[in-house]
């Protein structure tokens, strides 16, 4: 086992009603990592509220936030499943990563955003900057989309590559003029005098997409506990729906939010319903968004081949328990 993988057993948690108390025998352990984003709030939900636990399944979370460490896991057999922006899942299917994307989470709809000092005011004035994002991580690719449409390139400022949760320090320190990243740490840039947001993907929802992804082999072997795992996504989605307030509670305490700031935090993403989730697998919506960004990391040199959308993606489950439930 390697350095990366052993600090990755190192540091599974267990969340649940009973913290990690004795679980009843007939649950299934499934493993799940994801970074620091409000939307994935509703695995917490999930657990605490034991929807999960209704589907015989008991989540771990391990506490990762790079993804290239996810990606060797997945590649070891040691993680089962993530949730994770689909330029990552271009990137690891680029790699051959046996991953396989089966569930659309969220689309940011506000939630990651390019914050910047207060001399800066179009994203041509960015010319010359630092500005500070996690390289290879979706605020790349948010970032290198946004510059794509002004015939600008990364070449045109200095990056000041932090870790995800670093990159918001970064900016308030002065290290940059500029930074990449998301909620919650959007809002901490902003507290920094002057700064102001220059563009999010509010105006660009198309391309930071969120997906739940499970390891290939997994997938294949036991269908039934990747729908079970679905279905436990869903019944937390509908109680947060119809009681924001208590689900609130529960969840901020994990990205360490008051639960108003929770609240506040996710009405900058839309979590897409059963309904829309069937009609976008149907239409193909995943796999376009797919391929637009990979042709995009593609042309950045980010990858080096264009992996296969229909080989990444599996909206057969879905439409399953449509089928299922009719």
């Amino acid at each position: 086992m390697n350095r990366i993988n052993a600090a990755i057993l190192g540091i599974v948690l267990c969340f649940g009603l009973n913290g990690c108390s004795a679980k009843p025998k007939e649950l299934t352990r499934v493993s799940i990592a994801f970074q620091k984003w409000v939307g994935y709030g509703l695995f917490y939900l999930g657990q605490e509220k034991g929807f999960f636990a209704q589907e015989g399944i008991e989540l771990f979370f391990v506490d990762e936030q790079l993804d290239a460490s996810r990606r060797e896991a997945f590649e070891s057999g040691i993680l089962d499943c993530e949730a994770g922006t689909i330029d990552l899942l271009v990137s690891k299917r680029s790699l051959g990563a046996p991953v396989v994307a089966v569930l659309e989470l969220d689309r940011s709809f506000g939630g990651d955003a390019v914050v910047v000092a207060e001399d800066i005011k179009r994203l041509e004035d960015l010319r010359g900057k630092r500005v500070a994002f996690s390289r290879d991580d979706v605020n790349e690719t948010f970032l290198s989309y946004l510059f794509y449409q002004q015939n600008l390139t990364l070449n045109d400022i200095t990056i000041v590559s932090r870790r995800p949760e670093e990159v918001a320090d970064a900016f308030l320190r002065q290290e940059a003029d500029a930074a990449v990243t998301w909620e919650p740490w959007v809002s901490k840039a902003l507290t920094l005098p002057g700064a102001h947001i220059l563009v999010s993907s509010a105006q660009a929802p198309e391309v930071i997409v969120d997906t739940f992804n499970i390891r290939e082999d997994l997938l294949q072997s036991n269908p039934d506990l990747v729908k079970g795992l679905i279905r436990g996504w869903f019944k937390a989605l509908e109680y947060y729906q119809q009681d924001p307030a208590t689900s609130s509670q529960i969840i901020a305490k994990y990205y360490n939010l008051k639960p108003e700031e929770y609240r506040r935090d996710v009405t900058l993403l839309k979590w897409s319903s059963y309904a829309q989730q069937v009609e976008s697998a149907r239409a193909g919506d995943w796999e376009r968004i797919f391929n637009l960004i990979a042709k995009l990391k593609f042309d950045l040199g980010r990858i080096t081949r264009i992996p296969s959308a229909a080989d990444a993606i599996d909206t057969g489950l879905i439409q399953q328990i449509h089928e299922d439930n009719q």
